[in-house]
């Protein structure tokens, strides 16, 4: 029997992860709906008071940039995430040729009428390789979710052996939490050594190209001043986390439940 609890606990972890990488997924969607809540962490993370202080210091030319229009701010952050989204759908900018490059055609209007390109180049490489990354991990999340209709359909089979339905038997709702908290705990212990702005620093480097450059001062770049970067990437990345766990647990209850119902009928 502890042979079954144990298979049957690592299966429903590996349930769990791809649960979770498909509400992930799905919490994405459901954020860029609302801009990822940009006006609030705009108010939540003081970014007024970080485009105030550093878009006068602009090293490129862009110390005109309006710093008392919240309106602006949150469009052009709308337009990047727009701009990311369309561009991943774009073949002929999969190797970098950016000709009519939508994330270059984002522009403001100083207070002198005249209308500026937002984006530096090296930002509009750097978005693109962002744009690419989103695309490679969406294809990523459709066979995620084959894997995952997969699993569920060996959740709710109705005829088993009973070895299998033992395996295939969702474990209670303690040794759920005891598998997530110690999931957490070593989440948070790796982050305690290495720091989230490491780890987050590191994973750059992995992913984007070698060449390309993908950290910006907020004086050299209106992009990372407007999103106070890494600052909201954090705030973000809990936002989707938060929204994705009710999403999991949601559907792990629901399969639960009908494991139970089925059970009894059996019986």
């Amino acid at each position: 029997m502890m042979k079954y609890a144990f298979v049957r606990q690592v299966i429903w972890c590996v349930f769990a992860l791809i649960l979770l990488t498909f509400s992930l997924g799905i919490s994405w969607q459901i954020s860029k709906t609302t801009n990822f809540l940009y006006s609030f962490w705009y108010q939540t993370l003081h970014i007024d008071e970080v485009i105030k202080k550093n878009v006068p210091k602009n090293t490129q030319g862009k110390h005109d940039f309006p710093v008392d229009n919240f309106q602006l701010h949150e469009k052009m952050f709308a337009e990047i995430v727009d701009a990311i989204h369309q561009q991943g759908n774009q073949e002929d900018n999969q190797l970098g040729n950016l000709p009519s490059n939508t994330l270059s055609k984002i522009s403001y209007v100083n207070h002198q009428s005249i209308s500026k390109a937002l984006l530096t180049k090296s930002e509009v490489v750097h978005l693109q390789d962002v744009a690419n990354l989103l695309r490679s991990v969406e294809k990523l999340w459709w066979v995620n979710l084959l894997i995952l209709l997969g699993m569920i359909f060996f959740y709710c089979r109705k005829e088993q052996t009973i070895s299998v339905n033992l395996i295939r038997e969702m474990p209670t709702g303690k040794q759920k939490i005891i598998s997530l908290l110690s999931f957490i705990i070593l989440l948070v212990v790796i982050l305690s050594i290495w720091g989230f702005t490491e780890v987050f620093y590191y994973l750059h480097t992995v992913v984007f190209p070698e060449n390309h450059q993908w950290f910006f001062y907020y004086r050299d770049s209106l992009m990372a001043t407007l999103m106070k970067a890494p600052d909201i990437f954090s705030a973000i990345a809990a936002q989707l986390l938060l929204v994705a766990l009710f999403l999991t647990w949601g559907v792990d209850t629901v399969l639960r439940r009908y494991q139970v119902k089925h059970s009894k009928q059996r019986a």
